[in-house]
């Protein structure tokens, strides 16, 4: 599958810096993006919501843009030392659509 429409993605870094990233075609998920441009992001088990290495913080003004987190998706979260009950997702679980075209993130603290 992939995503018809490319977005532009504005992501804080770990230390802070930001950086616009343009998705591309062949990337459905915010995960795929972060992990091609190098963003800290491990993806140890390749998008299968298994393991919480692309745990990001959604800013503020897009978390009524995203599906609710699901029941496996929040259980593995919640046990992340940097939770953040309202803004915490995998950007492995986050779909890329028109809709987030704009979408600010910051790449979580690592554990």
């Amino acid at each position: 599958m992939t995503s018809s429409t490319e977005i532009k993605i504005h992501v804080t870094q770990r230390d802070g810096s930001r950086h616009v990233l343009q998705s591309r075609p062949t990337q459905v998920t915010l995960m795929q993006v972060l992990y091609d441009e190098d963003q800290g992001i491990e993806a140890v088990c390749g998008g299968c919501a298994s393991c919480a290495t692309c745990h990001v913080l959604i800013d503020e003004e897009w978390i009524p843009h995203l599906p609710e987190r699901d029941e496996i998706e929040g259980m593995l979260l919640e046990y992340q030392e940097h939770f953040d009950v309202r803004r915490s997702r995998l950007s492995c679980q986050v779909a890329l659509s028109p809709e987030l075209d704009g979408l600010a993130v910051v790449i979580a603290p690592e554990e």
